[in-house]
């Protein structure tokens, strides 16, 4: 699929792969770019959607949700994640450059995610819904074919699965003190 970037960050991504695409064309070296959809897991980053959800629900304060929360996103496991960078460690690169798109090719309802969590913690989140951010994508959906055509990866984590571990590890480590 041929990229079409929305905005200053998705530019920046793609001028970024045309750069080492051109680099790898008049050089000797072999490239892989990975394109990373929404990393989730224990030890992830405090300004993902994740961590600021759980953050509002323990500290009782207000989550403000863009577009009234009408977003899919496409999560990834932080496990998953490790476990292809492994594997690409080790494979022989045979084209000088290729890019793959590291997601679990499912994209999720933001509302029913939201849901979900409150369910799993007991607590309903003080929710303010908010019109779309003008620089927000609405839908992160990776297609994943390739890269688990090229590693023979049968699946991905699914969030729902993965959450209730994620919960406890975040609530036990009180990172929302923070």
């Amino acid at each position: 699929m041929k990229p079409k970037p929305i905005n200053i960050y998705s530019s920046t991504k793609l001028l970024n792969e045309e750069i080492i695409r051109d680099y790898s064309n008049i050089s000797k070296i072999k490239f892989i770019g990975l394109r990373f959809f929404t990393i989730y897991g224990s030890h992830g980053r405090p300004d993902m959607f994740l961590f600021k959800l759980l953050k509002s629900i323990f500290k009782k304060d207000f989550f403000y949700l863009n577009n009234y929360g009408n977003h899919l996103r496409d999560f990834t496991h932080v496990d998953d994640v490790k476990m292809i960078i492994k594997k690409l460690i080790s494979k022989k690169i045979r084209k000088k450059f290729q890019i793959f798109n590291i997601s679990s090719n499912k994209p999720i309802n933001i509302l029913k995610l939201i849901s979900t969590v409150s369910k799993i913690t007991s607590i309903t989140p003080k929710i303010v819904k908010i019109k779309k951010h003008k620089a927000d994508v609405l839908i992160t959906h990776g297609n994943n074919i390739k890269i688990k055509k090229y590693l023979n990866i049968k699946s991905f984590r699914n969030i729902y699965n993965e959450l209730s571990p994620i919960i406890k590890w975040y609530k036990d480590n009180k990172f929302y003190k923070f």
